[in-house]
Parts: C-alpha cells; structure tokens; sequence
C-alpha cells in the first residue's frame, strides 16, 4: 500500500471484465431494493424479507439454500450475540457456481435494520421506497438492503454475462447483523465459507480492509435514598454516575491518542468512541435516586482483543470508584451484555483487496481509498469463526445510517454492483 493510503496495482483490461460490469441492471437493481425496503424488518421481523431474497436469488438463476435457523444451537455458541428475542429466523444463500478450480468469494449482506424512531421525523415514509432526486430513501435503503441487492445483481450480471468462473460465489443473505451477527454465525456454522468475504456495508465505495469491534455494557450505580427536601442526607446515584461518566470519557480520549500509528484510520478524530446510549435512574421525582445505570457501546481497536477492551473499561470505572469514599465502599458494577462485534483485519496485499481496488479504479477511473471503519459489522466473525478473509465495501456514506430520512444515492448502487461484477471476474475468474 502507498503512503497516500491507495491500493497500488497494476489494471489489466480484460474483455470479460468489460462484459460482466456492462451486464448490469441497474433498473431492476433499483426496483428491487424498493421492493424490500418495503417489508419492514426491525425488532426480528426478518421472515418475509428473507422469503422475497430467495425468490429473487431464483430468479436470478442462483442455486439457493434456505433453512430454518436453529436458534438454541446458535446461540449455545461462544461467539455469538443477540439483543432481540426471535422466536425463528430463516437462512438463506444463493450459490453462483464456477468449474470449480478457483477460490470462493462470500458477498455478505443483512436485511435486518434498526426502528424507525418517530416517523414524523421523516420526510417520506420509512418503509415505502421512494425514489426522489436520485436517491432511495427508506430504513434499510443505505444499511443494508440496497447493497444487499446490488450484490445480487452483480452475480445476475456475471451470470447473465456468460463469463466463465473456475471459482464460485456465494451470496450471504443474513438476519440479526444489527444486534450482534446471529445470521453470519449460523451461516458460518451452515458450512457457507469461502476463501475471501466482501462485506456490503456502506463505505461510500471505499475499501476496507480493516474493521473495528465494539462491546455493549452496562455500569450500575447506588446511591443512599432520602426524601428530596432532606437531600443533603442521601446520595444520588445520579451524581455518582455523573463522575464514573466522566471517567469514561477520559478513557477515550486515551484510547483514541495514537490514531495516527495506524494510516487506515487517519481520517478520524475518535475512531474508537465509547458512546453513552442510556441512562436510568430513580424512583420518584421527590426521592434522592438510590441507584442509576447507563448503557454504552465500546469501540475495540482491530488488533485489541474483546477480553483486553472489557478490561481496560472495567479498570477505569474501578480507578473513578475507589477515589470517592461512598463507591469505594459500595462499588458499582459494569455488565458485558447483547450485542458483541470482533474487529477484523486482512492484508491490503490480499487478492481479495487488490482485486477490489482494481475494479474500483477501473470504474471510477482514480484509485481506489483504501480506510478502516470504525463500525462493527460481520467481517470479524467470517474472520476469525468462519477462516475467511474479509473486506468491506459498500455504496453510500455511514453517517445516513441509523437515522431519519435515510438515504442511498441510486448511481452509488450501480456502481457498487458494477465494480463487484468486475470483481467476481477478477477474483474467481
């Protein structure tokens, strides 16, 4: 890799290439990521989008496997995690097949999405797909349900291209990515790996080979309960969480300080943010809170592991209660719960790598960024459960994600299709 941060290799046309990325439909692409954006798939409602990604696969002339997830099996796993209660989940996997005599490529994708919030907030509806200068707007529109599907296309494309492959491709069509990868796992667990992964999160098309992880936790914290015109005889846990919340943010600041060690993440101010999501507290209104919690998110560096990163935040929630004499004497707690995401780190050398680099330059004629994300995501555990190298790479930009009027922009998702075709070629051909 250059210092600039850009793949360096050598473009070489070829004239299947051509043919694989100039079969794409960008219309019918478009359409069908409307067509899901439509069926809603939040709080483990994945069923019927799954059901309408396999019909899609078939029509694509994919062969498919889709099962019933056993749930209890996956989630006796050690490297699983899930927030929400599903009572079923369905698999699906389109296979695009080659000769045989070349490497699998996995194209991962998940259909599940985070609510809504207030639908008054949007501008267009969430769950109908519209389409208005030259965006598709929708929850799931950018995370992740229209590069699920330019993924699609683009093994359509190499398919309907009549380009020969000696490897094969393998479209991961998951559930329960939002809340810690349930799907990738029972995926994984299914027999579905490959050589290499592309990963179709949002990465406003730049190409990620590194990945960071996150933790969620939760710090409880007591307080002495009093009535509130008497406040000076309790303590509020309030105030207490106040100073450990404080002490938290301290250590961000020291885990973020040597960014620049790695030139991946060189465009980030706080690539690995500890983020305070909630806060609880209290009885009543006219009582001193005699115990309060908060909830967050972790960033874990890509070669951090999940027990070090626990234990960095254990420690520094220890050091903050051991200097106030009422938490050294009851100390709080801090719990490891729901969702967990392993970072992931392949070689920029990777074919995998390079051959997306390339494609991506041939398409948008410079060379190709090449960034870490500071997002969880499934890269780690095709990583590090499923021995498969990863990379992300997707249309649009992460910062619409997980917010009103979330957007993609629809050329983004032609291009995105278009490289990944040229891809597919370039790695399995």
């Amino acid at each position: 890799m250059a210092r600039d941060g850009h793949a360096q290799l050598e473009t070489v046309p070829d004239e299947r290439v051509g043919r694989a990325r100039d079969a794409v439909d960008a219309e019918g692409l478009v359409e069908a990521a409307r067509a899901l954006v439509r069926i809603p798939t939040s709080e483990g409602r994945e069923t019927p989008a799954q059901e309408e990604v396999a019909r899609l696969m078939e029509a694509s002339g994919l062969v498919t496997d889709v099962w019933p997830i056993d749930l209890d099996a996956v989630r006796a796993h050690p490297a699983c995690a899930w927030e929400i209660e599903r009572a079923e989940a369905l698999g699906v996997v389109g296979v695009l097949e080659g000769s045989g005599e070349g490497p699998t490529l996995v194209l991962n994708g998940h259909v599940d999405v985070v609510p809504p919030g207030d639908e008054r907030l949007w501008t267009h509806p969430p769950f109908e797909g519209v389409v208005e200068e030259g965006r598709l707007y929708g929850r799931g529109a950018l995370d992740m349900k229209g590069p699920l599907m330019a993924g699609l296309f683009a093994m359509r494309a190499v398919r309907a291209s009549g380009v020969p492959l000696a490897g094969r491709v393998l479209l991961h069509s998951v559930v329960g990515e939002e809340d810690g990868g349930l799907g990738t796992l029972a995926t994984i667990l299914r027999g579905h790996v490959g050589d290499a992964a592309i990963v179709m999160e949002p990465t406003d098309l730049a190409v990620a080979p590194v990945q960071a992880g996150c933790l969620n936790f939760r710090v409880r914290v007591p307080g002495l309960a009093a009535h509130g015109a008497v406040r000076d005889k309790g303590v509020s846990a309030f105030e207490k969480l106040f100073d450990l919340y404080r002490a938290i943010g301290a250590l961000e600041t020291a885990r973020n300080r040597d960014v620049g060690a790695d030139p991946l993440f060189e465009r980030y101010a706080l690539p690995f943010p500890i983020s305070i999501g909630t806060m609880r507290g209290g009885e009543w209104a006219s009582s001193v809170p005699e115990h309060a919690s908060m909830e967050g998110r972790l960033g874990v560096r890509p070669d951090e592991s999940l027990d070090d990163a626990r234990a960095a935040l254990e420690a520094a929630v220890a050091a903050a209660a051991d200097a106030d004499p009422f938490l050294r004497e009851r100390p709080p707690t801090v719990d490891w719960w729901g969702g967990r995401f392993l970072p992931a780190r392949t070689d920029p050398g990777h074919p995998v790598v390079t051959a997306l680099a390339g494609s991506v330059a041939e398409e948008t004629g410079a060379p190709a960024r090449l960034e870490g994300v500071p997002f969880g995501a499934d890269a780690g555990l095709l990583e590090h459960v499923g021995g498969t190298a990863a990379v992300l790479f997707g249309a649009g930009d992460i910062r619409r994600a997980h917010r009103a009027d979330e957007y993609v922009e629809v050329e983004a998702l032609s291009r995105m299709a278009r490289v990944l075709a040229s891809t597919i070629v370039r790695y399995c051909g």
